[in-house]
């Protein structure tokens, strides 16, 4: 007599709600996630609070810089020789900008933060999350500390200082320079000093630097860690849509950059300089947590710290040791019961 398979018997709803739970599981955390988590952020502080005490003594500093009343000795063209205007780059009407200082350090900090947050629900690595949060730390600490340094120092004229400026009226050539054009701040403009102080701190772009250094440091997160594991570089094996989501990010970016000069705050090359700054300081921030910027085998790969690295050990023994006892608990069980070791989950078969 041969056997027949009969139809394929439907799971049942508990069945289904049972295998969806089992496949979420990994996603609740749990009390022992919790400990484990406590473990690791006390290992991972006492590795690096000496690099916690800098970051927020550079960005005091930056803080300190910015509240300093500074007026570097820019000259300016004020008039021509025939009584015209002579620097019409200078003479745009002011306009609020489009996002204001507060709101690009946020978007700056807050959504590349939220993006490598939103990650380990896939990579479940607390060394990876750590090291990317540090070094995105380092990329914005150390670029709002440099562009603020030279915006301070050196400065420059924003497309409409002379509408804060309000240059009072002055007889033909009795500035300094050639043919008497040249003129100082304090010298000729009568309007709100915080707005003339503003108005001289051009060069760079602050908006520039913190968006590329948040948001191309978010880029670079992504470049490195969309293909972990996988070494095989051909078109099939990337996709289209990672390449979008790679320079999603740098649009933002750029976007925020840009509406600095549609709004008539920064020259171009104020926002050039700026995003140059932003796009070193997330490249040497993102090197000094991982091992590697070029190499696919390891740029993927955090610097972990003397004491994390023990703390990870140490729990990978335990699992190994927990995940043993659990084996031989299952194989005692079924010599007790008189269960074999097959799977008893494929089809049925009836006569």
């Amino acid at each position: 007599m041969s056997d027949i398979q009969g139809p394929p018997i439907k799971p049942s709803r508990a069945q289904l709600s049972t295998h969806l739970y089992q496949s979420l599981s990994h996603l609740i955390p749990r009390r022992r996630a919790f400990r484990r988590l406590g473990r690791y952020s006390r290992a991972f502080f006492l590795d690096h609070w000496p690099d916690f005490l800098l970051v927020l003594l550079v960005t005091a500093v930056a803080g300190a810089v910015f509240l300093i009343p500074t007026r570097p000795p820019l000259l300016f063209p004020l008039l021509d020789p025939t009584g015209a205007v002579y620097s019409p780059s200078l003479a745009y009407p002011y306009r609020p900008a489009i996002f204001s200082s507060l709101t690009a350090g946020l978007l700056g900090s807050l959504i590349p933060l939220g993006a490598i947050l939103l990650s380990q629900l896939m990579i479940r690595s607390f060394a990876d999350f750590s090291a990317a949060t540090l070094g995105l730390f380092y990329a914005l600490a150390t670029g709002t500390f440099f562009q603020m340094i030279l915006k301070k120092t050196i400065g420059g004229l924003r497309p409409h200082f002379l509408a804060v400026c309000k240059p009072r009226p002055v007889p033909l050539g009795s500035g300094v320079g050639f043919n008497g054009i040249m003129y100082r701040a304090q010298d000729v403009c009568t309007g709100s000093p915080g707005e003339i102080e503003w108005g001289i701190q051009s060069f760079p772009s602050g908006h520039s630097e913190i968006a590329f250094a948040g948001f191309g440091y978010l880029a670079i997160y992504f470049v490195t860690h969309l293909h972990r594991g996988d070494h095989d570089w051909r078109a099939g094996k990337l996709g289209f849509w990672r390449m979008l989501l790679v320079l999603m990010p740098i649009l933002f970016a750029t976007y925020i950059s840009c509406t600095l000069w549609l709004s008539y705050h920064h020259h171009a090359s104020d926002c050039l300089a700026g995003a140059t700054i932003g796009i070193l300081t997330a490249l040497l921030g993102f090197r000094t947590t991982y091992r590697s910027l070029t190499d696919g085998t390891r740029n993927w790969k955090p610097r972990v710290g003397r004491r994390l690295k023990r703390a990870l050990e140490r729990e990978r023994e335990e699992q190994t040791t927990s995940g043993q006892e659990q084996e031989q608990d299952e194989i005692e069980l079924e010599q007790r019961h008189g269960i074999d070791g097959a799977d008893d989950t494929g089809d049925v078969e009836r006569a």
